[in-house]
């Protein structure tokens, strides 16, 4: 009936598990992967501070807070995933790159007042693999939350339980390859396969009872048998060892009653169809047989498992049909043993999670993964060493060409053989010097360069000093602590930013040296560039005049032949200079190959980088050789040029004005070349700058995120400090007698063991009696002792026969007996006596000298003895405990 298959999938719903989520504390994400972007990448990190934002948001609202039990909560907590993914290869998580802790608890085992179940981990697969696992958690909250009244709710039910089956398995697979070993016990293999197992099994039941409503019973006892089996595989994998205490509460004997109950729905099911066959012995031992599994899972579920409505239709069924077969068909019941076992319809199977969604959006899609980053600026190393390289080549061409040139004094000496006036090259050379500031230009260039040095020594001196303090500090708690400090040392963890510290440290040695090599030449150099700086009419004012035998060579053979060959040093600078703009001019973009070698899994940024260099630079290496090449043959015309030009003048064109005008073409030269070593060198101190101050931001990252990591490890620590137990009590001394007294040892109860067996004391024997009257029970208002003034006798200490008799110890919750002198001590309270009044009795205290050097004996641990005023009250009043002073 139609009322009853309801009834069966609502009861059905009712005994289905849910995972319970991993929870995690908040991580403030933005600041570390902020520095990380500008250390690491051109990109301004502005750009990209809404996306920061957002991630923030979505694992806030995914993971910290409880995502809704519903699709679009799953839809959430998957974009979270997804965007972990798509970040991993651009903003990797780690100890030495983004220093980010994450920490979850354990799904199941919540730890106590003084210890939590947690893991802390700086790894991005460790937060991958937690909200993996709370992925499947959600998707058992929302298949177990189905309307299992509707088709639409049963479908949903098994297609949340096998996509749970899928994550767990995709979780197993991913602490398998990523971590070394599971941070805790709920990401186990045991655990992730016991998961995956429980999901397959609540799916198939789902399919079981899907089938109840339309398909017959051969197939539904199929579907049911699978079901029992898949059952009884969640029950084995959770009873491992290593897992078998993280259930919660009834979830075995939930599992283990269905894996009999779903055999024995199999067994009805084919019952019903051998009594359609008329096969009424095969129909009675299947029904009894279902009949016993039913009571089985009954006694293994404890209370907590119901079994469905099933129950009332196998009991009709199984005695109309063994009635029927005992007064008319009285068919041989065969032993079920003999009977072939149900058949198996595997329906179930985990859905793969995929990752990414169809819909997804990286935030951070502007970002080029990390590697393919790392590849350019191995490509941009090479790229600006070949430039370098061949810039190189053709400069120092250039300066043995202007040294050759100015030995010879060419080309003045050929322009000065007219003897009239400043030779055309060095008026313009002093033009140009003037130009570029002269000489206090470069000299205030010079000048500034020491404070740049400075200035970058101490940003490295401070992030080297932040560094070591950490790593000292490390290392004092490590001696401090010993093993119980079991984060890894700041030592090996610092390795990679101590040999970039090294590494700079080298850079800036090395440029210091550069530095005085500049000066050096400048001072050589100083006084012809600042004779270069004036006015053209004061250098010729300043210059020796020409003698008498210049201009007078003016129509040698050579001069026309040198003036030749100076036109083809001008045209051969004049094509280098354009040379060098198209060696600095930008090449076609490498990141597209890079991009798709990463996407076939083959990024070989050396092989990649190698070609796209040769294609790009090839051609123009070959134009420097060719450059070079005709300098050689240049040079050698122009020496064999000037010698006949010395044959032809006799020598006689030597004078002081030409070595003048030699030192005045030095200087011009040497002035380029420390104009272009200047502005190169400020260039590179002002980068080396930005890069040491992204290194000491990293160093700052790394101090503070160990910084934090050490925080959380001493309030470990602390914790479990004060969770440990009190130290034993204190031994009693010796005059307290070989037994001490009772109420003088330790509250805490020392730990069972086998000569301590766990069993209540033995009752007192009774007190012997006094002959003198007892005090009063009820009421009892004595009079105070009269004291004569003179101080009370000393008591003698106790023996056999004395005033005081020793105390009972306490049992059975009585007060212990207060004897006072001239009394007979009154009977244990459960010794046919009525408990004294609230307040104690109104007696006076005992004297203080109990025996010689002791206290007063104790009642109550910390409390006062009952039966008379603690020691120090007054006497003579009525006596009442602390609460009702």
């Amino acid at each position: 009936p139609a009322y009853i298959i309801i009834l069966f999938r609502t009861m059905a719903s009712q005994g289905l598990l849910a995972i319970p989520p991993k929870t995690t504390k908040s991580v403030d994400l933005v600041p570390p992967i902020t520095r990380f972007i500008g250390n690491n990448y051109d990109d301004q990190p502005s750009k990209y501070t809404s996306a920061l934002s957002e991630f923030q948001t979505l694992r806030e609202a995914t993971v910290v807070k409880t995502p809704d039990k519903h699709d679009t909560g799953l839809d959430l907590i998957c974009r979270y995933y997804d965007q972990l993914c798509a970040i991993e290869s651009k903003l990797p998580i780690a100890e030495d790159k983004i220093n980010l802790r994450f920490t979850w608890y354990d799904a199941f085992q919540k730890g106590s007042l003084f210890s939590d179940k947690k893991s802390a981990l700086v790894s991005a697969v460790y937060e991958r693999c937690c909200v993996l696992f709370n992925i499947g958690s959600l998707q058992s909250q929302i298949a177990k939350f189905q309307n299992f009244e509707s088709d639409e709710g049963l479908k949903n039910a098994i297609k949340f339980f096998q996509g749970a089956a899928g994550s767990f398995q995709l979780l197993q697979e991913l602490v398998f390859a990523h971590l070394k070993a599971p941070p805790s016990a709920d990401l186990s293999a045991e655990s992730t396969t016991a998961l995956k197992s429980l999901m397959l099994a609540q799916a198939q039941e789902s399919f079981c009872v899907k089938a109840s409503k339309d398909l017959k019973d051969p197939v539904i006892a199929r579907i049911a048998m699978q079901a029992s089996d898949l059952y009884a595989d969640a029950y084995n994998t959770m009873l491992v060892g290593s897992v078998k205490n993280q259930w919660e509460k009834g979830w075995l004997s939930i599992v283990t009653a269905k894996q009999a109950y779903f055999h024995a729905v199999a067994q009805h099911r084919l019952g019903l169809v051998a009594k359609a066959n008329k096969n009424f012995g095969e129909a009675v031992a299947r029904l009894k047989k279902a009949t016993e599994l039913l009571q089985e899972s009954e006694r293994k579920g404890e209370g907590t498992f119901k079994p469905y409505e099933l129950t009332s239709n196998l009991k009709k069924d199984f005695e109309s049909t063994q009635k029927d077969n005992n007064f008319i068909y009285n068919d041989r019941i065969p032993d079920f043993a003999t009977l072939e076992p149900p058949g198996k319809a595997v329906l179930a199977k985990p859905i793969q999670f995929t990752s990414p969604a169809a819909n997804f959006s990286d935030l951070f899609g502007a970002l080029m993964p990390l590697a393919v980053n790392q590849a350019k600026a191995v490509y941009t190393g090479k790229k600006d060493s070949i430039v370098s390289l061949e810039l190189d080549k053709l400069r120092d061409a250039t300066q043995i060409l202007n040294a050759m040139l100015a030995d010879r004094n060419l080309p003045a000496a050929i322009e000065e053989t007219s003897g009239q006036g400043l030779p055309d090259s060095i008026r313009e050379k002093a033009e140009s010097v003037q130009t570029s500031g002269g000489v206090a230009s470069i000299d205030q260039k010079i000048g500034n360069l020491p404070d740049m040095v400075t200035n970058n020594k101490e940003i490295l001196a401070e992030a080297q000093r932040v560094l070591e303090e950490e790593e000292r500090e490390d290392g004092s708690l490590k001696d401090r602590f010993k093993d119980k400090w079991t984060r890894q040392p700041s030592k090996s963890l610092n390795e990679s930013i101590r040999k970039e510290l090294e590494k700079f440290r080298t850079i800036l040695d090395n440029a210091t040296r550069a530095d005085e090599t500049i000066k050096t030449k400048f001072n050589t150099h100083r006084n012809y560039i600042a004779l270069l700086s004036k006015p053209v009419a004061e250098i010729e004012g300043m210059l020796p005049k020409a003698g008498t035998s210049s201009g007078s060579f003016k129509g040698c053979k050579s001069v026309q032949v040198l003036r030749g060959l100076m036109e083809q040093v001008t045209q051969l600078k004049e094509a280098r200079e354009v040379l060098e703009k198209r060696l600095n001019d930008p090449v076609a973009d490498i990141v597209p190959k890079f991009m798709e070698a990463l996407k076939l899994g083959d990024l070989d940024s050396e092989v990649i980088s190698d070609a796209h260099l040769i294609l790009s630079y090839g051609g123009l290496q070959q134009e420097v050789a060719s450059s070079l090449e005709s300098q050689k043959a240049l040079v050698t015309s122009i020496d064999a040029a000037h010698q006949q030009f010395m044959t032809e003048t006799n020598g006689q064109f030597t004078s002081p004005r030409e070595e003048e005008l030699k030192k005045l073409a030095a200087a011009y030269d040497t002035f380029t070349e420390l104009q272009n070593n200047v502005t190169e060198g400020t260039k590179f101190y002002e980068n080396l700058t930005q890069l040491l101050s992204r290194l000491q931001d990293k160093v700052k990252d790394f101090v503070f995120a160990r910084n934090t990591e050490k925080d959380d490890l001493l309030k470990d620590l602390q914790r479990n400090i004060a969770a440990q137990p009190s130290s034993a009590p204190t031994s009693v001394p010796q005059y307290h007698g070989s037994k001490p007294h009772p109420h003088h040892v330790h509250s805490t109860p020392s730990p069972l063991t086998d000569e301590q067996p766990n069993k209540p004391p033995a009752r007192p024997p009774p007190m012997a009696q006094s002959n003198s009257p007892r005090p009063q029970l009820q009421g009892a208002n004595l009079p105070p002792p009269q004291h004569s003034g003179a101080p009370p006798p000393p008591q003698q200490p106790y023996y056999s026969g004395a005033l005081h008799p020793p105390q009972q110890p306490y049992y059975g919750g009585a007060p212990p007996p207060g004897p006072y002198p001239g009394y007979g001590a009154p009977a244990p309270y459960g010794y046919n006596q009525p408990p004294p009044p609230q307040g104690g009795y109104n007696v006076p205290p005992p004297h203080p000298q109990y025996y010689p050097g002791a206290p007063p004996p104790p009642g109550y641990p910390g409390y006062p003895q009952p039966g008379y005023p603690p020691y120090g009250y007054p006497p003579g009043q009525p006596y009442q405990p602390p609460s009702q002073r």
